[in-house]
């Protein structure tokens, strides 16, 4: 039986200091990122990202696995697990297979769930049973 990835929020290998102002046009890493500071431009993590309190992110970001408790006004393309801290504002859309919203979280955009190629599909199913 496979085993559903769980959000694995690494020790981040670069972080963005909540005094930091970070304008780039890409910026892209393979391990993990947290964001205290304001970053202008797109992101592209293959691990986790991380949004503190006092993190902006004005651009679009893929990541891995996303935790959100700043701010980001972009779209957001999550392959993993997305997290909604209370203190969370998203304004752009959302494409992820996992997502968590806890109470107070605000967006401001549409949310797309992915489907999982390891889950039947429900009209599947029933054009089974009906053809059976």
């Amino acid at each position: 039986m496979k085993q559903k990835k769980k959000a694995s929020y690494d020790k981040p290998a670069t972080i963005i200091g909540k005094e930091t102002i970070l304008e780039s046009a890409t910026l892209k890493s393979k391990s993990s990122v947290q964001v205290n500071g304001k970053f202008y431009g797109d992101m592209e993590i293959e691990a986790s990202l991380v949004v503190g309190e006092s993190g902006y992110i004005e651009g679009n970001v893929v990541s891995d696995f996303l935790l959100v408790a700043g701010q980001i006004q972009g779209n957001l393309n999550i392959t993993g697990q997305l997290h909604l801290t209370k203190t969370s504002r998203v304004s752009g859309d959302i494409h992820t297979s996992s997502i968590i919203i806890d109470e107070g979280a605000l967006i401001d955009g549409n949310c797309h769930m992915k489907h999982r190629q390891s889950l039947p599909q429900p009209e599947n199913d029933m054009l089974e049973k009906k053809n059976k």
